[in-house]
């Protein structure tokens, strides 16, 4: 499991994202570069009312065969 803290903005996109938070039990870097690029390339609704950013976190449980 490799959770990545995201910032997003009140567009939707994700602006910042650090893996490897409180939660993480993996501590291979790659598995934390790939969590962290995909987390860059999420997208979240858009709302226009939202704050600029916002904080949160997105978990990647990797298995393997």
């Amino acid at each position: 499991l490799v959770v990545v803290k995201v910032t997003v903005d009140k567009y939707g996109n994700v602006t910042a994202a650090e893996a490897g938070v409180r939660g993480t039990t993996i501590g291979d870097q790659s598995f934390w570069n790939e969590a962290r690029q995909a987390a860059m390339k999420a997208k979240f609704n858009l709302d226009e009312d939202a704050p600029a950013f916002q904080q949160g976190t997105i978990s990647y449980r990797f298995t393997l065969d």
